[in-house]
């Protein structure tokens, strides 16, 4: 059976030589593969064999890709338009329709050149690459069967080798000590004689089978001699075949690559000629013969309103606020019903409080004032009615001071402290931000024809030594400038620019009704560079003007004379605390104030920190609601801080003209001599009421 398997390989192989395409003699001797590297099968195989047909795979592959890279850039070409219609009269588009053709045209020969190295070099070099993998597929297999088959003879032949000579030496030392013994007894004798019959016989086997052997391996190594020529001759004439098919594909391929480059230069030449023929001067002249006419005035631009542009146009700028409009109707229709008539009776004086119907309004009222609505109708009448008092005015900080009778002014701050209550409780600065200015601009005559002022019969409140009740007034006062600014522009003359960040008057006092409420100049300061900060994201750029426009017109004189005795006015207690600079942040390497530290009970009013979670503005997020609401006096939809006075920022407190107060009824001061109206950074602060807010400021009931 192996016999006739290493036969079939050796015909294979003859079969496989039978195929060789003769060359000429050379005039030197040829080497070969069966002479020369008789022993070295595996050199030729691993080195030679199994290169080459990874070079021509390879290469294969490669003229593959190349075939597929030119199909691209054919089809690329070809698809190459302009969207313009071109003219043969004009030089110009000629040319380009030269260009326009030339890219056709060798996207044409491109995708020609891959069809052709795909088909006659890709498909060719396939071909070969299968027939002389079978081919070689099957000369290594004889080979490992011719190779098997004699290493198997071999071992057999060396087996016999070592087994006969054991055999006949022991049988040959074993007969020599049967024969000499005869001085051995006879038992011992005939046991010794019977092994060397054994041993011998053994060897006669050994010998016979080692002479088969013999036999068996010459004819092995005759087959492998008579077939590894064939083998070798077979591979030999496979390797320059694959050498021959190589030279004739590249050949092939700089055929085509020729004839590509050839049809490029015609059609460059081509090009070449049209270009030659651009006649820029005279193209223009004929365009300006076929569209000549009378030169128009020409206009230029102005600037228009911006609801004159863009897709909205013509959308109104309060379709945002349908949202809104319930909450409005509501607080509208309880100014009508419930506030309007009694509060106009309060403050003119007209009706005794204590007489029943009046009474009992006030009484529902002030049961009432925990809905956020109602206490936004308690703030927008009030202003209301100061402003019709003051008709030269829409701002209620350029509001006169309205006199009251001394009884309307407790009922008044009753309902008021009720509301502040509600404010805290609620977390609503917009209404604490419309009490706090509106208790600015009412008195009361009392005994002696003093003047007290509606802001003593509030000051005590809890309300006032909130942080975050200070950050969220001035973010609410910042953001509703910046409204005010976006409603302006639209009744604004076309190409007005706004050049400075947005201030209202309110703003300009802030720090004023600070300092009225017993705060000094640092805590404030502190409170609004804290604010700043935390709305940085927010304002930008502006920050650092905003500390300046803010803080510039508050700030304590360098030096500053002792008050008279018993008299102690809030500039002064600003000047008792750290002077900072008034025209923006501290200069580099000062401490800046922090917003936990605000000042003590010798320097103001002992400030309340705002806590860790809630309770006040935690950053610049949520200012991007609806600001056109929060200008007409409504807070966004959803939010927790309630309502606000209309106008958007026009809560701008005008200092008080009250000349002396009678104190707090919890805290009475004592009556001080008339003194003038204070500056505004001492806003609604005479000289009684500024003893009063010290002695607020230290007293047990302030927090």
């Amino acid at each position: 059976g192996d016999e006739a398997g290493v036969g079939a390989g050796g015909a294979a192989a003859s079969t496989a030589a039978g195929a060789q395409g003769g060359e000429g003699e050379e005039s030197t001797k040829k080497l070969t593969f069966a002479e020369q590297l008789w022993d070295s099968f595996e050199v030729v195989w691993r080195k030679r064999v199994e290169p080459s047909q990874r070079l021509l795979e390879q290469v294969t592959a490669l003229l593959h890709n190349r075939a597929e890279l030119e199909r691209k850039y054919g089809e690329s070409l070809c698809g190459f338009q302009i969207a313009c219609e071109l003219q043969e009269e004009d030089s110009v588009h000629s040319a380009v329709d030269a260009m326009l053709g030339n890219f056709k045209n060798r996207g044409e020969q491109s995708l020609e050149l891959a069809e052709n190295i795909d088909q006659d070099i890709v498909a060719f070099f396939e071909a070969v690459i299968k027939q002389h993998r079978d081919t070689s597929t099957r000369i290594f297999r004889d080979v490992q069967v011719l190779t098997r088959y004699l290493s198997e003879k071999r071992q057999s032949y060396e087996k016999a080798v070592r087994r006969y000579a054991s055999r006949c030496s022991e049988a040959e030392s074993v007969a020599q000590e049967c024969l000499q013994g005869l001085a051995m007894k006879t038992i011992d004798r005939m046991k010794l004689a019977q092994k060397a019959t054994i041993l011998s016989k053994q060897a006669r086997a050994a010998e016979h089978e080692y002479y088969a052997c013999i036999d068996q391996a010459n004819k092995a190594q005759f087959v492998y001699d008579t077939h590894m020529p064939s083998v070798f001759t077979a591979l030999q004439e496979l390797e320059e075949k694959k050498a021959l098919c190589m030279k004739d594909g590249l050949m092939k391929l700089i055929v085509y690559e020729t004839s590509w480059l050839r049809n490029m230069q015609y059609d460059i030449d081509a090009i070449i000629k049209s270009n030659e023929g651009i006649d820029a001067a005279a193209d223009v002249q004929r365009f300006i013969k076929l569209h000549e006419g009378q030169r128009k005035a020409t206009s230029q631009l102005a600037p228009q309103a911006f609801w004159h542009l863009g897709s909205f146009k013509d959308a109104s700028p309060m379709d945002r606020l349908v949202k809104q409009r319930e909450v409005q109707e509501s607080i509208k229709r309880f100014m009508d019903t419930e506030f309007k008539e009694p509060l106009k009776a309060l403050l003119a004086g007209e009706a005794d409080p204590s007489v029943p119907p009046l009474k009992e309004q006030l009484d529902q009222i002030r049961a009432n004032i925990t809905d956020g609505r109602r206490r936004s109708a308690l703030c927008q009448v009030l202003r209301q009615e100061l402003l019709a008092k003051s008709p030269n005015t829409e701002d209620l900080n350029n509001a006169k001071t309205v006199t009251v009778p001394l009884a309307s002014l407790d009922l008044l701050a009753t309902l008021l402290r009720a509301a502040l209550d509600s404010c805290e409780e609620q977390a609503d600065s917009w209404c604490g931000r419309d009490i706090m200015v509106l208790v600015n601009h009412i008195n009361a005559i009392g005994e002696g024809g003093k003047s007290v002022l509606l802001i003593t019969r509030v000051y005590n409140h809890a309300l006032w030594n909130k942080v975050s009740f200070w950050e969220e007034v001035l973010t609410m006062g910042l953001c509703e400038a910046h409204s005010v600014e976006a409603l302006t522009r639209r009744v604004l003359p076309a190409g007005s620019q706004f050049s400075q960040p947005p201030m209202t008057p309110f703003l300009e006092k802030f720090v004023g009704y600070m300092m009225a409420f017993g705060i000094n100049f640092a805590q404030a300061q502190t409170s609004v560079y804290s604010t700043l900060r935390k709305l940085q994201q927010v304002l930008g750029a502006s920050q650092k003007t905003y500390a300046k426009l803010l803080l510039q017109h508050h700030a304590p004189p360098s030096t500053q004379t002792d008050p008279p005795p018993g008299e102690t006015s809030a500039a002064g207690a600003a000047a008792a605390a750290p002077s900072a600079s008034a025209s923006g942040y501290p200069a580099e390497g000062a401490d800046e104030p922090q917003p936990d530290g605000w000042g003590d009970s010798s320097g103001g009013r002992q400030m309340e920190a705002p806590p860790a979670e809630g309770g006040g503005f935690s950053g610049a997020g949520g200012f991007d609601d609806d600001f056109e609401a929060v200008a007409l006096g409504l807070a966004p939809e959803g939010s927790p801080i309630g309502t606000s006075n209309p106008g958007g920022g026009e809560a701008q407190g005008e200092a008080a003209d009250g000349n002396g107060s009678e104190g707090d009824t919890t805290q009475p001061p004592p009556a001080p001599p008339p003194a003038p109206a204070p500056a505004p950074a001492a806003a609604a602060s005479s000289a009684t009421l500024e003893r009063d807010t010290e002695d607020a400021a230290k007293s047990p009931t302030s927090e």
